[in-house]
């Protein structure tokens, strides 16, 4: 068995262990591939909530949010993509778990700050400063998952191509009030900096068309979340991601999460190398963030093609050690077993990057 996260990551070790089997080369994702998609899925659709709105209402871990999105550039022919621009089934559903303060992340990671709230609590009051940092890799517009969880770290990265910032920003500002009833205390100041280093031409955002700064707030308090909750553009296939997406909270990152964000196979390749690249700034980080704790990659999918899901667990074991969240560690609406004999037609990997990488 191979040896990880000595000095100070016993709790990452209990985290693993919480997880199960380890699916941990080539045959494993073969066998996984097959166990998922042997079962009874859903009537197949793309998974969108509504895809003709403009708006929607949603009540999402006991919060009332009014999100925005554009069916309008869905059905465009926009270069790169236009997937980001609509709210998918599963966001709400994976926000939902991932806030949770029975979450294993938070119950054996401590990455997230609940202090005295129940698990069940629809409403919470951060008191003290918590410097978790959070990348979250094909946002899109809706920013669910960054808004009920940067309440409870130091800062949370949204990220995606530079298209969808106007909404992302519209979002956070109109529903930040609901998700959290008091601010919590503001950590560090300035601006971040560029998300990434260009991979062509020198750029750093969406598209290839040069990095350009969309913090969603410049205030505190009421008024929004400050650095707290970003966006910066991010693209995969160009961009490299550098420190000045953690900072000023720190040079690396405890946590990326991924929700519904890989849709075909040209996507694979260039996800997890990002992946890697996020991973890797904990190690060439000149502090010890979280004591040096390797970053946790989770990432939420919904079981469309066999194809696509099999080139990205194969392409994912190869620099990740790789578990599946078991359905005990789950909200009934993420679960394997959905009621019935079927499934819910979602699954939730985590993974830790390879030592050597």
């Amino acid at each position: 068995m191979e040896r990880h996260h000595e000095g100070g990551c016993e709790e990452l070790e209990s985290f693993l262990r919480l997880l199960g089997k380890e699916i941990k080369d080539l045959d494993d994702a073969d066998e996984e591939t097959y166990d998922l998609y042997a079962q009874d899925l859903p009537s197949s659709d793309l998974g969108i909530i509504d895809p003709k709105t403009t708006k929607l209402q949603l009540t999402v871990a006991g919060r009332e949010l009014t999100i925005h999105q554009s069916p309008g550039i869905l059905s465009s022919a926009r270069a790169g993509g236009t997937t980001g621009a609509v709210t998918w089934r599963i966001t709400p559903l994976f926000a939902t778990w991932i806030s949770s303060a029975s979450n294993p992340l938070s119950t054996h990671l401590n990455l997230f700050n609940h202090h005295n709230n129940s698990p069940s609590s629809s409403s919470f009051s951060p008191t003290t400063t918590s410097t978790t940092t959070v990348i979250e890799l094909g946002a899109g517009t809706s920013a669910i998952v960054g808004l009920l969880l940067a309440p409870r770290v130091g800062r949370y990265v949204l990220t995606d191509q530079a298209y969808v910032s106007k909404l992302v920003e519209r979002n956070i500002h109109e529903n930040w009030s609901s998700v959290v009833q008091q601010q919590a205390p503001f950590v560090g100041s300035g601006g971040g900096g560029q998300g990434g280093k260009g991979k062509k031409g020198g750029g750093g955002g969406g598209g290839g068309k040069g990095s350009k700064k969309a913090s969603t707030s410049s205030t505190t308090g009421e008024e929004g979340p400050g650095e707290r909750l970003v966006f910066r553009a991010l693209d995969w296939e160009q961009d490299t991601p550098t420190s000045s997406l953690a900072q000023p909270v720190a040079a690396s990152f405890d946590l990326v999460v991924a929700c519904d964000c890989i849709y075909n196979e040209a996507l694979v390749d260039p996800f997890v190398t990002t992946c890697v690249d996020i991973c890797k700034l904990r190690g060439s980080s000149s502090t010890s963030d979280n004591g040096g704790r390797p970053t946790v990659v989770v990432v939420a999918q919904v079981l469309r093609t066999s194809d696509v899901f099999e080139a990205w667990i194969k392409r994912f074991v190869q620099d990740f050690r790789c578990w599946r969240v078991p359905d005990d560690l789950m909200i009934d609406g993420l679960k394997s077993e959905g009621g019935g004999g079927g499934t819910s037609g979602f699954v939730v990997h985590v993974g830790v990057l390879r030592e050597g990488n």
